[in-house]
């Protein structure tokens, strides 16, 4: 007969422990248990909605912040420093997305806190050490994802994607025939005039904007209309702000969730699901599943897809050798000691 495992052991103990048995000091009804789960869903719930209201005031900084890559880029390529809002509600909705996601995000180790106060009384004490390990790895491994995407990923990508459409470019035999119908040269500048008429123009460089002041509504005062300017592209690459937030979040939440793949290969193989010497028998199907996994997870382009499989192989090799150096027995130490 199969021996049962230490996690089976545990949720035995956990059942057991929710049945309203007189004679167990700890012991708690089916209702005192739905009781305490409620209690701890409400007090998730509190944190993050302050915390959501104290990061919409700082939304501005953090949308500059998630701005940063692609502005980079953009003017790299000498394209217009700029994002487009195309409907009077879409910053602030933008800005409130972000301010919750923030919240949630930074109370996250309050929320996790709640959920092990919840499961850790039907836990031995031997088994509540494979927590104290594994939320720290699952912590580091998220922050890991994120720095690499941030820094590194992101840009690659943004920089493929800008170079692919500005590729596409107007006939030389059009810009000759636009230059020879019009002899208008404007001034570039790096700082705006400090005194313009109406109608006088000139190119802000680096985003690449002409800008035309116009007479205003006001007596005396005059206001500035801009236009983008493109390279001679036949596509003029205008991002929109919240395609541009909903990408970038859509892609680090994917990217936070893969990067735990060597917490999940470590957690089969205590279970004996995974044995190292499979994983590595097994790495050509490994490697398919993974670039499976890359060409959803990033946008559909080579570039992308490679940049997300790499690392995510180097995760794979690093769960066979965490499942390797970190066996079950050296993480639960003395297995008879009952918490």
């Amino acid at each position: 007969m199969r021996s049962i495992t230490s996690f089976e052991g545990g949720i035995l103990y956990y059942i057991i422990m929710t049945k309203n048995d007189s004679n167990t000091p700890n012991a708690m009804s089916i209702g005192d248990h739905l009781e305490e789960l409620r209690t701890r869903i409400v007090w998730c719930i509190i944190p993050p909605l302050p915390l959501a209201v104290l990061y919409f005031f700082l939304a501005d900084s953090i949308v500059r912040w998630f701005l940063i890559p692609l502005y980079a880029v953009l003017e790299q390529h000498g394209l217009p420093t700029q994002v487009q809002v195309l409907s009077p509600p879409e910053f602030i909705i933008a800005e409130m997305k972000i301010a919750i996601g923030a919240g949630i995000l930074t109370a996250g180790p309050w929320i996790l806190f709640q959920l092990w106060q919840f499961v850790s009384p039907g836990l031995h004490k031997h088994e509540r050490r494979f927590v104290y390990f594994l939320i720290p790895l699952s912590t580091l491994l998220g922050i890991l994802g994120l720095a690499l995407m941030y820094f590194f990923m992101l840009p690659v990508i943004l920089d493929f994607m800008v170079t692919i459409a500005g590729n596409i470019e107007l006939q030389t035999s059009t810009i000759a025939l636009g230059e020879s119908m019009s002899n208008v040269s404007f001034p570039i500048l790096h700082t705006a005039p400090e005194i313009a008429a109406v109608g006088d123009a000139w190119i802000k460089i680096p985003e690449g904007v002409m800008t035309v002041s116009v007479p205003s509504t006001e007596e005396g005062v005059l206001q500035t209309l801009t236009m983008p300017m493109s390279h001679g592209s036949l596509i003029s690459q205008q991002f929109q702000l919240s395609s541009y937030l909903g990408f970038v979040i859509m892609l680090m939440f994917a990217i936070a969730i893969a990067f735990q793949l060597p917490m999940v290969m470590l957690l089969l193989g205590w279970v004996g699901v995974l044995r190292p010497e499979w994983l590595r028998q097994n790495r050509t199907y490994a490697l398919l599943v993974l670039a499976l996994v890359s060409a959803i997870i990033t946008p559909q382009d080579v570039v992308s897809m490679l940049m997300m499989l790499i690392p995510l192989y180097m995760l794979y090799e690093l769960g066979i050798q965490l499942i390797v150096w970190v066996p079950m027995s050296r993480i639960s130490g003395d297995q008879n000691d009952d918490g």
